[in-house]
């Protein structure tokens, strides 16, 4: 494992990182989401009515997308302007595995 010691880290790379972890954390519950509610429950409601049946099917995905989009915006702002602040106090030290050059 290698450290790299970084004094500031790009705004573009934390929205980037938050799109990553949040698309492949919220794609899967929603497409199960989707599922379910095109089977008849009701997990998925769009302007306080459920959405059932095929069109369920299409809504959940798109529901993550939106969710995805969302939390990115909010939770990178806060983070960004969170590791700007601190990259005045000290340098962040990242770990990463290199990948291997074959």
């Amino acid at each position: 494992m290698v450290i790299v010691r970084v004094k500031k880290v790009s705004a573009g790379t934390v929205y980037k990182l938050m799109a990553i972890g949040l698309s492949v954390g919220f794609f899967p519950i929603f497409i199960i989401f989707g599922i379910m509610a095109a089977n008849g429950m009701d997990v998925l409601t769009w302007n306080e009515q459920s959405v059932t049946g095929i069109k369920a099917l299409i809504v959940g995905p798109l529901m993550g997308l939106m969710m995805t989009l969302l939390f990115t915006a909010f939770l990178g702002s806060v983070t960004a302007f969170g590791l700007w602040i601190y990259s005045f106090i000290k340098p962040l030290n990242i770990k990463y595995t290199a990948i291997s050059q074959k």
